[in-house]
């Protein structure tokens, strides 16, 4: 074991300038750990194997993601992702389209040339110092092969592949500087590059965005009917992606006429283009101001999406949602659109007597005014765009059309006999309706319902 090779490879990783942030990964830190001792007089390499193979469960992880697909050994796959993936003042104004400054090229190529070391050196030296050691398991000797099948978990799995490729190619990266600023506007930075879909969630330490691996596959060639509300709210969206002034949008109406599934089907269209989707539960409308300010600061474009929200009529949560949408001192982000679906036009449920304006003992003075602060709520969506259960051909024509795209081989009549009896058994009219129809149909020889 060489000492003369292991020393400035340890120091290298405290020359780190944009890209510091990886010595706080958990592998990153056994492996400074390891080899600083390493670089010491009286180190003995069998006091830090159980820390070698702690790492190697970390890295071993990483090399099976779908959501990331591996390139190289399981040291330079796990590297290069956390480069790739890293948020700092570089990749932040690459991804955002902005000049680089000289000083910030500078230390990008500073770090490009340290990191390209530790990536081509790292794991030959960790070999090197446990290979006296009985039971080591050799990492060095697997290697990624090339990628097959379906990329498609986020669209960011290809580009991120082929930048770490391009990478492992180069013998100087700091020649890739110029692919390095056209990767970040397509893919995005961190978790935004790994996943288009977000909870916003509470935890022991504060809120949190959670990536979703698998949203909802659902796709517009999917839904059938209520095109004119669907273009609604494409192009809605369309101008929100293209920097241009977009509404708050309230989709409401009948249960099942997939309001919540156009939005979620915005995803898969407009996620290569920056589309990220950020789901709010209603328990957690109090954080909605924390989410927004930092979403802000992103350089993609945020649909902050809030399905099947209404309010009771002695809940008062809603007073400081209007508030959150419109109405702070704060200047709405350019960059993010709230869409909400609903049952509820006015989003607050109305009773007849909140519509008397006779006063009684202990009751209301102005009942008009609180009247009017309700469906003020309502007032801050710029656009509201309406989904109404679908009339008898209506449904029927939805059946006919998603039984094409299933492949489901009866005839017309049959079909929509079988689909009246459907409604009259199972539920109301809908487009949810004629999906559990269909549903029922597939891979079936018998009907029996």
């Amino acid at each position: 074991m060489n000492r003369n090779d292991i020393s400035p490879l340890y120091q290298s990783l405290h020359c780190l300038t944009l890209f510091q942030d990886i010595q706080e990964n958990q592998a990153i830190k056994i492996f400074a750990g390891i080899t600083g001792a390493a670089a010491e007089n009286g180190f003995l390499p069998e006091e830090k194997l159980a820390d070698y193979h702690r790492m190697g469960k970390v890295l071993l992880e990483a090399f099976s993601s779908k959501l990331s697909p591996p390139a190289g050994n399981p040291w330079q796959n796990h590297l290069l992702n956390l480069i790739l993936l890293d948020d700092n003042p570089f990749t932040r104004a690459a991804a955002e389209g902005s000049p680089i400054s000289p000083a910030l090229r500078e230390a990008c190529l500073h770090d490009l040339r340290i990191l390209q070391t530790l990536c081509e050196q790292g794991l030959e030296i960790l070999d090197e110092i446990f290979q006296v050691c009985p039971g080591y398991f050799k990492m060095n000797g697997f290697i990624s092969s090339p990628a097959s099948g379906d990329l498609s978990v986020t669209s960011s799995a290809g580009r991120l592949l082929e930048m770490k490729q391009r990478l492992l190619q180069s013998d100087h990266w700091p020649g890739l500087l110029d692919d390095l600023l056209s990767f970040y506007p397509r893919v995005g930075l961190g978790d935004f590059a790994l996943y288009w879909a977000f909870h916003w969630e509470e935890t022991p330490s504060g809120y949190r965005l959670s990536g979703i691996e698998k949203p909802d596959p659902i796709r517009f060639q999917q839904l059938i009917g209520y095109q004119r509300q669907r273009q609604q709210v494409i192009d809605n969206t369309e101008r929100l992606l293209e920097g241009l002034t977009a509404h708050h949008l309230l989709l409401y109406g009948d249960r099942g006429t997939g309001k919540s599934s156009t939005v979620k089907a915005l995803l898969h269209e407009y996620g290569p283009s920056g589309l990220r989707l950020v789901q709010v539960s209603k328990k957690n409308l109090g954080s909605l101001q924390q989410l927004t300010r930092y979403l802000r600061k992103i350089p993609l474009k945020f649909i902050i999406f809030i399905d099947d929200l209404s309010f009771e009529e002695k809940e008062t949560e809603y007073k400081e949602f209007k508030t959150q949408m419109e109405g702070s001192l704060e200047q709405q982000p350019s960059n993010l659109r709230i869409y909400v679906t609903s049952n509820q036009r006015n989003l607050i449920k109305e009773y007849f007597t909140d519509r008397k304006l006779e006063t009684t003992r202990g009751g209301e003075v102005h009942p008009g005014d609180t009247a009017q602060e309700k469906l003020s709520l309502a007032d801050r969506f710029g656009l509201k765009v309406t989904f109404q259960s679908p009339d008898k051909m209506a449904f029927l024509n939805i059946v006919r059309e998603l039984a094409r795209q299933e492949e489901i081989m009866l005839d017309s009549e049959t079909l929509e006999k079988l689909a009246l009896q459907w409604i009259l058994w199972h539920n109301e009219r809908s487009g949810r309706t004629a999906r559990q129809f269909i549903d029922h149909l597939k891979y079936r020889d018998n009907i029996d319902f």
